[in-house]
């Protein structure tokens, strides 16, 4: 799941930034600007901003994307809100970890002109880098033919698929291949009699660990992401509608913006599920969810139209400047959509997902809210009376 904590985080202290904005009476983006990281500013942790940090950027951008247009009302009890959230996330391995990624790249003569194969252990989990390897190729080496070959461990570790740093970390070690490559067909005269293949390690910089007092250079890198979030509020019913999500992120460089908007609109889609509808229940260990149909996921009818925007501020020691995407939309589209909320229904909402029963203020104590008994039945699933799900789900639970 994209976030790898820092989405409950994010939660946290964007609730934390609204209720003081509240607080004090100061426009909840203003007090955001007033307070913004830049290079050069140090962490809790100790470490100092070295890399790009264009979080100024980042708000105003997101704050200019025009909202939508009201709509005719259908009926006294809709509300509409709007609500702002600010994250941001680390790029790739940390902690003193010597985070590498390894790739193999082969020109040789082909029957239409140079072609290049390119061999690596990163896996693409849809996030689109078998493309921005392509791309990579395309551009260092100069050949229109590219293999992508499977991934495989006949080649040195890539690491893990996660952490943002695939197009980081494997991009740049297709990168230093080519490069290789390229050096070696210079000193050849441009001969291809013969395939040149060169491997390369790619390595991010140096990192440290914690010391005693919890201070060090931890990260790599960091990549700071903005969303606004518009929704309506049925307050008779408890239902709501994500009118519209406007996100701006902080990129570095973008290599393959179609694929970007596409890791934006995706993490959006996962943030609003944790927002509204993805709960797993436990109670003493045990899943209370009686099955999968009670764990609902967001469908593309619960997905609304998402303007994504790029600030584009290259990172120093990253291969052509990039950062990773794909993590930081679900980061804060939770807190975005659930700022929007309180601002429709004024309630505080201070857990996710926010269920219908929360919005009209009728959730009962956590300690009371699945009262099934435990199966004593090997495979045999308990009913719950009550799921956290909205009136109209319960009802419909009690009748299955």
């Amino acid at each position: 799941m994209r976030g790898f904590g820092a989405p409950q985080v994010c939660f946290a202290y964007e609730s934390a930034m609204d209720a003081l904005a509240a607080k004090l009476e100061i426009d909840p983006i203003e007090l955001r600007l007033r307070n913004v990281v830049r290079t050069g500013s140090v962490l809790a942790t100790g470490q100092v901003l070295t890399g790009s940090a264009p979080v100024r950027e980042v708000i105003e951008r997101c704050v200019a994307v025009p909202l939508p247009e009201p709509e005719p009302a259908h009926g006294d009890a809709i509300r509409r809100g709007v609500g702002f959230a600010l994250g941001f996330k680390n790029i790739a391995y940390s902690e003193g970890f010597d985070d590498a990624a390894e790739a193999i790249v082969t020109l040789r003569a082909g029957a239409d002109g140079p072609e290049a194969e390119v061999r690596t252990a990163a896996v693409d989990n849809g996030q689109g880098l078998t493309t921005v390897i392509a791309q990579i190729v395309r551009t260092e080496l100069g050949v229109e033919h590219v293999v992508v070959s499977p991934a495989t461990t006949d080649v040195g570790s890539a690491g893990s698929t996660s952490a943002s740093r695939q197009t980081t970390m494997t991009g740049g070690a297709v990168q230093g291949a080519c490069r290789a490559v390229r050096d070696e067909l210079r000193a050849r005269g441009g001969d291809l009699s013969e395939p040149i293949t060169r491997t390369h390690e790619h390595h991010h910089r140096r990192t440290t660990g914690f010391d005693e007092q919890g201070q060090g250079d931890i990260h790599a890198s960091f990549s700071f992401a903005a969303e606004r979030a518009v929704v309506e509020v049925d307050e008779e019913l408890g239902l709501v509608r994500v009118v519209q999500v406007a996100s701006a992120q902080d990129s570095g460089h973008v290599v393959n913006p179609q694929g970007a908007e596409g890791q934006i609109e995706g993490g959006t889609a996962m943030g609003l599920g944790l927002a509204l509808m993805e709960e797993l229940r436990l109670e003493e260990g045990i899943v209370r969810n009686a099955s999968f149909t009670d764990y609902l996921i967001p469908t593309i009818l619960d997905v609304p139209p998402v303007v994504s925007e790029f600030v584009e501020e290259p990172e120093p020691d990253a291969p052509y400047g990039v950062k990773g995407i794909g993590e930081l939309p679900t980061i804060v589209a939770t807190p975005a959509i659930v700022a929007a909320l309180r601002a429709a229904t004024g309630r505080e909402l201070n857990r996710v997902p926010v269920a219908p029963d929360d919005l009209l203020g009728i959730r009962p104590p956590a300690a009371t809210a699945c009262r099934a008994p435990i199966p004593d039945v090997p495979g045999q699933q308990a009913i719950p009376e009550y799921l956290g799900l909205g009136l109209g789900q319960q009802e419909l639970m009690k009748a299955r």
